[in-house]
């Protein structure tokens, strides 16, 4: 039996036209659902753009993490008003044409099936060659959920995934059609069997009254102006303690996979916490590792110093290094 941990970082999205975190605050498409929210978007960009002034090397993620530590100035926004901004960005890339709900607080719905045809395919190659998958990711949106489905599938296969580190029954809140009044609230449940660790939080996740709740659509990245449970890149020791048990799970994955495939993650300096996380969890032995990014080469050299023992791989970013994905592993069974 063959097990696989993927690790996914922004590039994975951006092959569905999400923005890298780089080109979080500077994005040439945000839907804002309200006056009031262009307002706190505009606050939110003022603010990155005199961080940035002061910090020209500096990365998104770190404005983030300012934020997030409200170590900004008294005149900057607050977090959630980040959070409100982040999930408008994800989110409008997906968003239907004009003659269909344009609101992406819910038109991009977990159970539905992706529409990203590297996605597809990826996920296709992954399930014929594996027989066990987990997934590890610092994204905040919802396309791994999409790809893999909310339950399993026969046509196209799909094996269904639930979200690691959380106890089961999983179930999602959300509405068949949010717009229609006489439509009733309809839950979900994760039942597939793929987990899916979640290292920062997700847009569709929301903190109420200390208890996590967990939504069909993004609708928690809206409302209130923000109140999505997300984290920027903060030190492991930081993490809130509804978040630690994924972490910890996550870790118990990552070791008991023989193969890693890192797919759009360029392993930031910033990122201490994966980065311990990845060392941690390759202390009992080394492991092939497959890096797929457009740097995959200048990745697997910062990896070398983290995984001494694992041999590194590199190869073409999505959608290009799928075909290498599958001449990688064609000596396994399908």
């Amino acid at each position: 039996m063959t097990s696989v941990a993927c690790f996914l970082g922004a590039g994975f999205s951006y092959a569905a036209r999400v923005p890298l975190a780089k080109d979080l605050f500077q994005s040439n498409y945000v839907l804002a659902l309200s006056e009031r929210s262009q307002t706190r978007f505009d606050a939110v960009l003022i603010a990155y753009r005199e961080w940035h002034a002061l910090h020209p090397t500096g990365h998104a993620e770190e404005f983030m993490d300012e934020l997030y530590r409200r170590h900004v100035a008294n005149a900057a926004p607050i977090w959630r008003w980040a959070v409100e901004y982040i999930g408008a960005v994800i989110a409008s890339p997906g968003t239907p044409p004009s003659s269909l709900n344009r609101n992406p607080r819910y038109s991009n719905r977990l159970n539905r099936p992706s529409t990203v045809d590297a996605h597809r395919r990826f996920w296709a190659t992954i399930t014929r060659k594996f027989n066990e998958v987990a997934v590890l990711t610092t994204n905040y949106d919802i396309l791994i959920e999409q790809g893999l489905r909310h339950k399993p599938f026969r046509r196209p296969p799909a094996p269904g995934c639930f979200y690691g580190g959380f106890e089961r029954p999983q179930m999602l809140k959300g509405a068949a059609q949010p717009f229609s009044a006489w439509s009733p609230e309809k839950l979900i449940e994760l039942t597939g069997s793929v987990p899916v660790f979640k290292l920062h939080g997700s847009l569709n996740w929301s903190l109420e009254s200390g208890r996590l709740v967990m939504y069909q659509d993004l609708r928690a990245a809206f409302r209130n102006g923000g109140n999505a449970a997300i984290v920027p890149p903060i030190p492991d020791k930081e993490l809130p303690l509804w978040l630690k048990p994924v972490w910890t799970q996550a870790e118990i994955a990552l070791r008991q996979s023989q193969v890693w495939i890192i797919c759009g993650y360029s392993v930031p300096p910033y990122d201490v916490s994966v980065q311990a996380l990845l060392k941690e969890s390759s202390s009992d032995g080394g492991r092939e590792v497959v890096v797929s990014s457009p740097d995959a080469k200048e990745i697997c050299h910062r990896l070398s110093d983290l995984l001494p023992n694992s041999k590194l791989i590199a190869i073409e970013g999505l959608p290009d290094g799928i075909d290498n994905l599958t001449r990688e592993f064609c000596f396994l069974p399908e």
